[in-house]
């Protein structure tokens, strides 16, 4: 069906012009690639096509049509087509709430004592979320792509998904975003990369440095200096196995002293040197 008043839909104010909107399709033909360094959390769904991906320490993994993904802010997000590909990509400016009744941290009781959540949660699409895609990439195709219209559809999605899936599922999806504070973790996710100290990212909340680092232990359950190296391992580990970058740029980037000290770092937390590291991506049944 035809959008009525395309003019005055294109001459608004909320009209979303710009590179970055709350709901983007996206089209890749066979091997381009779709690298974007994440600002903010994003879901991303796989409407067609073969997606490779890496992002922090998950490596080279493969999204399939019908899998959806969530990506915390504040890693690299690099991927290359496998074939012709459709991916949607949300960005989620907002925290996230599935409805007003039961908030996100409440998924965390559906949690077992040693559960492990390091693998990525992905969701696949059922009936209901691929009608919903269907028929708002219809919309948007047709020109409706206000603002307030992406706020509502973003909102929809997340009623959807606590309507028509498990809470494990649920749980498993958006475990990278969950704390006891969301508006907390959100915010030292969307900001972290921006500082190099602990001090520098208490100073950014208003915190004292003592009182940030209580509440960070609190809601991210280690200290923050240990949160912040582990952090910066997975972005080190993700640079080192994914671009063109040498090691003497990855070094500098993240504010290594000198080729030894970055050498140090890696052996410590990969148990392995940059090159072996990057080796291992050609050899990966561990031959170096």
């Amino acid at each position: 069906m035809e959008l009525l008043y395309p003019h005055e839909h294109l001459n608004c104010y909320n009209y979303e012009k710009g590179d970055r909107p709350a709901i983007d399709p996206i089209y890749l033909n066979t091997e381009d690639r779709y690298n974007i360094d994440i600002l903010e959390n994003k879901i991303i769904i796989l409407r067609s096509g073969l997606l490779n991906f890496s992002f922090g320490s998950h490596l080279n993994q493969t999204l399939t049509p019908g899998n959806m993904i969530i990506i915390p802010a504040g890693f690299r997000f690099t991927s290359k087509a496998l074939a012709d590909t459709n991916i949607l990509i949300f960005r989620i400016r907002t925290n996230v709430e599935l409805c007003e009744r039961f908030a996100l941290e409440q998924l965390l009781l559906e949690k077992e004592d040693g559960e492990n959540f390091d693998n990525i949660g992905v969701l696949d699409s059922n009936e209901v979320i691929t009608e919903y895609i269907e028929n708002l990439i219809k919309h948007i195709t047709a020109g409706l792509r206000c603002f307030y219209f992406y706020e509502i559809k973003i909102k929809e999605l997340f009623f959807l998904l606590r309507g028509y899936y498990v809470k494990k599922e649920l749980l498993h999806f958006f475990y990278p975003l969950l704390s006891n504070d969301l508006t907390f973790s959100n915010f030292i996710l969307q900001n972290y990369h921006q500082v190099r100290t602990v001090k520098e990212l208490a100073e950014l909340t208003n915190y004292s440095l003592s009182g940030f680092e209580k509440h960070f232990k609190k809601v991210f359950g280690i200290s923050a200096s240990q949160w912040m190296r582990n952090q910066r391992a997975k972005i080190v580990y993700h640079d080192i196995n994914n671009g063109n970058k040498t090691f003497k740029e990855i070094s500098y980037h993240h504010g290594f002293t000198s080729p030894a000290h970055f050498n140090d770092f890696c052996k410590l937390h990969f148990g392995a040197t940059p090159g072996q590291i990057r080796k291992r991506k050609f050899h990966p049944k561990g031959e170096v």
